[in-house]
């Protein structure tokens, strides 16, 4: 089983905080930023790739239009070239919490976990409580498979508030990696009762079951997931039956 994303989790898209300006008396680059901004609202995010671009040609030492040419050009999977604009804004406000999660966030798309779990590790030195940061990482550290490492960072983002199906099937995923099956079944079984249509839940939790021992269990999962619209479960079902 692989690590699940929920929705609101996006992981092939960049979220984070689009710079705007909170002064009373606005720039022009200002003004350009947010008919960026709003570029970017409305999905056009070529558009709002050159028009990043051009505010950048009229001031180089503008961050925020980095920031947002680099939120652009992961929508539209560049991610090299969005984390060259975020090396630009780190380079210059070392401090910024965004930007690294970004980055981080961008370094995973390309399965450079190493990279991505320390930009991580850098966000939670600089809020400890990036309830994201602590998720994602775990993500991370399961891909190198460091499970213990996975479950103990998904222990701490659902201490710390994260309340998702995600996050509870994610730690269950890993606690089936070592073993213990008894364990992940609980997760599962929290996962599936905040997202009852969670099909691969189903599936993944008759697997545990039938490594637990619950042969019957296992069979009545495996089979609801294949009701759900899971595929994968038919062949072990054949087998197991």
């Amino acid at each position: 089983m692989k690590p699940f994303y929920q929705t609101i989790f996006k992981y092939l898209l960049l979220f984070g905080f689009i710079f705007l300006s909170t002064s009373c008396g606005k720039t022009k680059q200002d003004r350009q930023n947010e008919e960026g901004i709003e570029l970017l609202a409305n999905k056009k995010y070529t558009e709002a790739v050159k028009h990043f671009t051009s505010i950048i040609k009229e001031d180089k030492n503008y961050l925020p239009a980095y920031f947002n040419r680099a939120i652009a050009y992961s929508f539209l999977n560049n991610n090299r070239v969005a984390i060259n604009d975020l090396n630009i804004v780190i380079g210059k406000q070392r401090y910024e919490e965004e930007a690294y999660l970004n980055r981080a966030i961008l370094f995973e798309n390309q399965k450079n976990y190493k990279q991505a779990i320390k930009d991580y590790s850098h966000v939670l030195n600089i809020n400890p409580r990036n309830i994201k940061a602590y998720h994602y990482r775990g993500i991370c550290k399961y891909y190198i498979e460091d499970y213990k490492g996975a479950i103990a960072d998904y222990k701490h983002s659902i201490k710390i508030g994260l309340n998702s199906s995600g996050v509870y099937y994610n730690k269950a995923v890993s606690l089936d990696c070592i073993g213990n099956f008894k364990e992940a079944i609980k997760f599962y079984n929290k996962a599936i009762t905040i997202d009852k249509k969670l099909d691969r839940a189903y599936y993944a939790r008759g697997i545990a079951k039938l490594k637990n021992g619950d042969k019957n269990g296992a069979v009545k999962d495996i089979t609801k997931s294949i009701n759900m619209g899971y595929k994968k479960g038919s062949d072990v079902l054949k087998q197991i039956k």
